[in-house]
């Protein structure tokens, strides 16, 4: 036990000595400040482990993350030669992740992947809560567990502790939370809660053991692009903008109105809605698929969701056009890559519609316009209303603006001067909780270093380009199949008066009406299903 000996360098002295009555404490900078080894060795240093009621959480985003870094740490030694916690007695317990002492005191590892994660600790209490690279989690997964952070023993605290660099999804909230309100190593009171927060900064020069050990590590940094090296090697958060889907809620915070909420379970989609199928074609990468409907409303519902890697065309596009069984579309769109010649006699997009039995036009594949046509899909916040002029209508402009600009100008200024109506339909997109790629692919998009307004491409981030077609696909619909649009809403509101009335007499003579004109008053172009023998 002599030579197994972890000493903290100044700054992680710092983190773990702050007193138990600041609940919030975020150690974060950069890269190399030793902030993992301050989490894990924070039960060892305080002595906690030896109350025989404490009991710890640790956190990593994903399962592999947990495993390869805060697991094997803990079993083979933290820091450069120190201690595993078998060497404080504990004993791990594969199958729960978890380690047992002697007296009863437990620390816990765990994952929490999607915003739903939160609820298995619903039932359990923990004195100490660490979350590992906090700036991977979501404010909501954050602030969840704030619940299950609590002490059932006079002489144990309860307490919130991080440790993160710049960048990543959940940059923003934990710069705006942290970093922002107060300078370095100042405590922060919440104005809601009371509570306090605090933020102490991380700098590779803080952690000797490691320019000890890798000297070259610093050289490394220094060799990054600029907003790179500021981050990891300087601590700079201003360098990062974050998530760029910030709206976006798989769970709605509790402050939060009911409509902020993204994600939901399945509902039953009626026929007549109308449908929409993207694809995005991947080998080495995914192949995925989305299913979306348009309900009366023009509210997005993203039903179904498939995915394959290194999977024969055939077999994909089999399988794709079997889950389209007795579904008319829209439209069908598919990614550009699918049209290029490859050097066959058929393109991927001509093979799909042979197995498939599905037409696919070419998806729209402006990248900076779909990011923000989401960013309005997702927005679940009323716009701020229409500010209309302080000297009110004015005859002779408007007479003006019609001589000068135009009819249409002169009627933009008559609207001007009229009450909006209040946004009902928001958000305009809901996502099935099936479609699991899909939810893992959102959170992680973040602004492109170079292209600042574009979306920077990730391994997995297939979904959201096939997600991104499909809500360009439905958008474009809205406007160019208005009349359709127009038609669908008549069908629904039939069916409505169905079930209020029981009229069964009226609803026959509405629906012949309506399917007797239904040719001439919709003009739209129509992407069927072909029937495959």
């Amino acid at each position: 036990m002599a030579d197994l000996i972890w000493k903290p360098n100044k700054k992680q002295s710092e983190f773990l000595s702050l007193p138990d009555s600041i609940f919030e404490a975020m150690y974060g900078g950069a890269a190399g400040g030793g902030k993992s080894d301050a989490l894990l060795m924070l039960p060892m240093v305080r002595e906690f482990y030896k109350h025989p009621k404490f009991k710890a959480l640790l956190l990593r985003r994903t399962y592999p993350e947990l495993e390869a870094e805060l697991i094997v740490r803990s079993q083979n030694g933290i820091g450069s030669g120190g201690p595993s916690y078998a060497h404080f007695g504990g004993k791990y317990n594969q199958e729960k992740k978890r380690w047992a002492f002697p007296n009863g005191s437990m620390i816990q590892f765990g994952h929490i992947e999607y915003d739903s994660d939160v609820k298995k600790y619903d039932s359990a209490e923990y004195n100490y809560i660490g979350y590992d690279e906090l700036t991977s989690f979501t404010e909501y997964q954050y602030t969840y567990l704030f619940s299950r952070c609590r002490s059932s023993s006079d002489n144990l605290p309860a307490f919130m502790r991080s440790g993160t660099n710049p960048g990543g999804v959940g940059h923003g909230w934990v710069r705006a939370r942290f970093v922002e309100p107060a300078p370095y190593g100042t405590i922060i009171i919440d104005k809601v809660t009371k509570l306090k927060r605090i933020f102490i900064q991380a700098k590779l020069t803080d952690n000797p053991h490691l320019m000890k050990n890798d000297p070259l590590y610093a050289m490394k940094l220094q060799m990054m692009p600029e907003k790179d090296r500021r981050a990891k090697a300087d601590g700079d958060w201003w360098t990062f903008s974050g998530q760029v889907f910030d709206d976006y809620r798989e769970e709605k915070f509790k402050d939060e109105p009911e409509n902020a909420q993204h994600v939901i379970d399945a509902i039953e989609i009626p026929k007549w809605w109308p449908k929409f199928l993207a694809i995005d074609w991947g080998y080495s990468a995914m192949t995925v698929a989305l299913w979306g409907a348009m309900s009366p409303e023009s509210r997005l519902y993203i039903y179904r969701e498939y995915s394959c890697k290194q999977t024969k065309i055939s077999d994909w596009s089999t399988n794709i056009g079997r889950l389209s069984e007795g579904e008319n579309y829209s439209d069908i769109v598919m990614c550009q890559s699918a049209w290029q010649n490859r050097g066959e006699d058929s393109s991927i997009a001509e093979q799909f519609e042979s197995y498939s039995g599905l037409r696919p036009r070419l998806a729209d594949n402006r990248r900076v316009a779909g990011k923000l046509l989401l960013q309005e899909y997702f927005r679940w916040r009323a716009k701020p209303a229409r500010k209309i002029e302080a000297q009110g209508y004015n005859p002779d402009t408007a007479q003006t603006i019609l001589r000068q600009v135009g009819l249409d100008a002169y009627k933009d200024y008559l609207v001007s001067f009229e009450p909006e109506k209040p946004e009902t339909n928001l958000p305009k997109v809901q996502i099935f909780r099936e479609c699991v790629e899909l939810r893992k692919a959102i959170p992680l998009c973040v602004y492109d270093d170079k292209n600042t307004e574009d979306v920077a491409e990730f391994p997995g981030d297939d979904p959201y380009d096939a997600f991104r077609y499909l809500v360009e696909a439905a958008d474009r619909f809205k406007g160019d199949g208005k009349t359709e649009q127009e038609f669908h809403l008549r069908v629904a509101r039939t069916i409505q008066n169905l079930e209020q009335t029981r009229d069964m007499t009226s609803y026959y003579i509405n629906m012949r009406r309506l399917e007797k004109h239904a040719v001439s008053e919709r003009p739209i172009k129509r992407f069927h299903r072909r029937m495959v023998a």
